[in-house]
């Protein structure tokens, strides 16, 4: 059961990487697959059986301090079982909001990130409660880490995500919603004194420790906004393609039929530095083997 949950977890991240898609997506297939591995554990084993593969990866302080400190890590990979909503929760995050990170970040540097959110969420709660045997589970400070992230980086970006609706918001409105919710929360706990089973305090370690280390990933990340159609100049670095770029300029009003232009040159032409293939990213024409031969417009 345990090999298996190692497998659920592993293989959507190793598969991504291998084939280069999209890092964020194999996290949320990675959680997914866990999270049903750890139903089968709560169909298929008793109490006991159960609560020893969950000592194996959940995080509790007073075990940390005595050296279990590889479930810093695992932990951000288990959820509750019995609580579909806690999983569900963390993802819907993780898909809406990293997906769109990971375009800015490149795919090495968002996993870095997401690493950042998940170690800074579980630190923060094994300093907070020193020497307690209350256990942490979840990919919550992960994911409060990602909203940290990309408001530091990106804050007027819009991404779509359900908020009342499920519309376009500002990355720097969902994060700050989501960090003032928190507050409140906690508030409630610390201050109140009421019964919570969340860890509030890791989600703002997740949340400050990505805020924090996202300028030293950010740096030397080149980025290009929306291209406007003025900026297009009727010289261009390929032969064979100047009707379509006649085209562009005539038919390209529109951000999608100025893109569908865009992708038709870049299939046409070849590299004018290597003669290679090109394609085209952030809506400018790139190499596909060395991005820096070309960036057109």
């Amino acid at each position: 059961m345990f090999a298996l949950w190692v497998a659920a977890i592993i293989s959507p991240l190793a598969w991504s990487w291998y084939h280069k898609a999209s890092i964020a997506m194999a996290m949320t297939l990675s959680l997914l697959f866990g999270y049903i591995v750890q139903l089968f554990w709560g169909w298929t084993l008793d109490s006991s059986q159960l609560t020893e593969l969950y000592l194996r990866v959940v995080m509790v302080p007073a075990l940390v301090e005595s050296g279990h400190v590889h479930t810093l890590v695992t932990s951000g990979f288990v959820h509750s079982w019995n609580s579909p909503l806690h999983v569900l929760g963390n993802i819907v995050i993780i898909a809406l909001v990293g997906i769109p990170l990971e375009d800015r970040l490149g795919r090495g540097k968002w996993l870095i990130s997401y690493a950042f959110g998940l170690l800074g969420g579980s630190i923060a709660w094994t300093i907070a409660n020193g020497g307690s045997y209350t256990p942490a589970l979840g990919a919550s400070g992960a994911a409060f880490g990602i909203l940290g992230a990309y408001l530091c980086g990106w804050p007027q970006d819009e991404v779509y995500f359900p908020i009342i609706l499920i519309r376009k918001w500002p990355v720097q409105f969902i994060a700050l919603f989501y960090f003032g919710f928190e507050i409140f929360k906690a508030w409630q706990v610390y201050g109140l004194s009421q019964v919570s089973h969340v860890a509030h305090i890791a989600h703002f370690g997740g949340f400050i420790l990505a805020y924090a280390t996202l300028p030293i990933l950010k740096k030397n990340i080149e980025w290009e906004g929306e291209i406007e159609l003025g900026e297009i100049t009727a010289e261009n670095p390929f032969e064979g393609v100047d009707e379509l770029v006649k085209r562009l300029h005539d038919e390209g009003d529109e951000k999608e039929t100025r893109q569908a232009w865009l992708e038709e040159i870049a299939d046409r032409a070849k590299c004018p530095v290597c003669g290679g293939k090109l394609h085209l990213k952030k809506m400018r024409i790139r190499c596909e083997s060395d991005s820096s031969h070309v960036a057109w417009p």
